[in-house]
């Protein structure tokens, strides 16, 4: 993407009317960088200050709006997932175990320049810290794991002590966490088997005591990804699905009750699973690869937008005009006078790899070569042409590396499907033919 010409727009910014302001707005990227395939979790405090993890084992501190960065930690052992501060000296990042014996949580009293890892004082070791919010400077509350084992734990100070709450019998895994005050909070992520590991979110009104289920996704092997609350009424849930339909979630009675929205205008192979809304009309999803959809009319309609960037996981609205997200660089949506830097992008490698040994055309047997970038949850399935699972392949953690996996197809009758791979990255996809 080309530099802005400033002297070109400058007459026609001081021309528009300020009901045109979001017009004038773009996505900037800017100059953060990542050492893994991209930044997993972002947290401002305000227009200015704000911190940024990523899998590599870094967290980012930028007190410029993101035109400077500068990296507070790093431990190439950890793959940050989480990061939560409540204002600009408390905060919290927390890690996926990846082939680590145990989850990292880190805490922080100074902005992040010290950094203490405080992992011991968790009461269960976890396979990973997916989503965290702090409610006030000592009640804080951590979920996860995407993938497995749903959990919910609270702190009433600081992360001296947790109480550990096991969602199993809601949910089957958990990714965000998110509370409006001290007692009414929502999580989400997938249901239990007995439901058939659909989006989920659950929700409690006494801080954590109890959770009951508002929202259960229509199919199976979904997942609630982010939550957004845009006002005291209006809440949004992303879903991550393989699908050729992306969805999300709209409640407009305080998350009380949700309604389920597609993103129109798609046929961009990607899956959803940030999502922002600046106000009620203007909005993002985005997810793995250049998968990027804007709308400005309420989510009547959605426009692909490749160019912004790729790979976005967290979104965050800062105010009427501002947002920022984060994936394989960090994106602000502002009046392109107000940055001082110029555009780039950095390239970053894709994800995790895999492709058929020899012909797509497969008459029984076959092996999926598969390339992993790093540690990683890894779950190899077979879905049809419908987003329907109909066969788990192999599933657990894996070290980085290539591998070669057979599989048969004589359970299956012959036609299309994908052979889907779902890891840390989303999901990757590759079409065969049983014959």
């Amino acid at each position: 993407m080309k530099p802005l010409n400033f002297s070109k727009y400058f007459c026609i910014l001081f021309m528009c009317l300020i009901s045109f302001e979001s017009s004038a707005q773009t996505w900037q990227t800017l100059n953060a960088n990542t050492l893994g395939w991209r930044f997993e979790d972002m947290q401002f405090v305000d227009t200015e200050v704000g911190w940024v993890v990523d899998g590599g084992g870094q967290i980012l501190k930028t007190i410029n709006g993101g035109i400077n960065w500068n990296q507070q930690y790093y431990n190439s052992d950890h793959y940050f997932r989480s990061v939560e501060f409540y204002d600009e000296n408390i905060g919290f990042a927390g890690t996926l175990a990846n082939g680590n014996p145990t989850t990292t949580l880190l805490k922080t009293i100074d902005g992040g320049t010290n950094w203490v890892d405080i992992s011991s004082n968790l009461p269960v070791n976890v396979g990973g810290i997916c989503g965290m919010h702090m409610v006030d400077e000592n009640t804080i509350f951590i979920t996860g794991l995407f993938y497995a084992d749903a959990y919910i734990m609270k702190s009433i100070d600081q992360g001296e002590t947790w109480t550990y709450t096991d969602m199993g019998n809601l949910c089957n895994a958990l990714v965000d966490v998110y509370f409006k005050d001290e007692n009414i909070g929502y999580a989400s992520g997938q249901s239990d088997q007995d439901t058939g590991l659909r989006g989920i979110i659950v929700r409690t009104i006494d801080g954590g005591q109890t959770w009951n289920t508002v929202v259960l996704g229509e199919d199976s092997n979904e997942r609630i990804w982010k939550i957004q609350e845009l006002n005291d009424s209006v809440m949004y849930g992303s879903v991550e699905a393989h699908t050729d339909t992306p969805e999300y979630y709209k409640s407009i009675d305080g998350g009380q009750t949700w309604q389920l929205k597609s993103v129109t205008s798609a046929g961009v192979d990607g899956t959803i699973q940030g999502i922002g809304f600046l106000n009620e009309d203007i909005g993002w999803v985005g997810g793995y690869d250049t998968f990027f959809y804007e709308t400005t009319n309420e989510g009547n309609s959605w426009e692909f937008k490749p160019s912004i960037g790729t790979s976005f996981n967290r979104f965050q609205r800062i105010n009427d005009t501002l947002m920022y997200t984060s994936g394989t660089n960090v994106y602000k949506y502002i009046d392109p006078s107000l940055l001082s830097i110029d555009e780039f992008e950095i390239t970053k490698a894709k994800g995790h790899f895999i492709s058929i040994n020899g012909s797509n055309i497969i008459e029984e047997n076959a092996v999926i070569k598969l390339y992993l970038i790093n540690n990683t949850y890894c779950e190899l399935s077979i879905y049809n042409t419908i987003g329907q699972r109909v066969k788990t392949i192999t599933q657990g953690k894996r070290d980085a590396g290539n591998y070669e996996i057979p599989f048969n197809v004589n359970s299956l009758a012959k036609g299309q499907y994908f052979v889907v791979l779902y890891t840390y990255h989303g999901y990757e996809s590759i079409r065969i033919v049983v014959n």
